[in-house]
């Protein structure tokens, strides 16, 4: 199975394809819609972040939902707290 970029890195790509598009960072989107896929999350999110048809924004917003659902996951996995809506102590 496809091994996941901490929840960090995961929040660059995202900032990196808004500022400089899907087809500058290809293969990292790959890999994590490829780790998305191997773990059966967001089926439909992942072909969304994919499809170069689909408009710029739509798949913006598929990247993140994605990324967020991937965060959640992992944080489980590994028995540690979701980053996503976690408050300050």
């Amino acid at each position: 199975m496809t091994r996941l970029p901490a929840t960090e890195a995961l929040i660059v790509l995202a900032e990196s394809v808004v500022a400089d598009g899907f087809d500058a960072h290809r293969p990292a989107v790959t890999d994590l819609v490829a780790a998305a896929r191997a773990r059966g999350i967001r089926p439909v999110l992942a072909g969304i972040v994919v499809d170069a048809t689909a408009p710029r924004a739509v798949r913006e917003r598929a990247l993140g939902r994605l990324i967020v659902a991937l965060s959640s996951t992992t944080a489980t996995i590994a028995g540690e707290r979701p980053a996503v809506g976690a408050t300050a102590a």
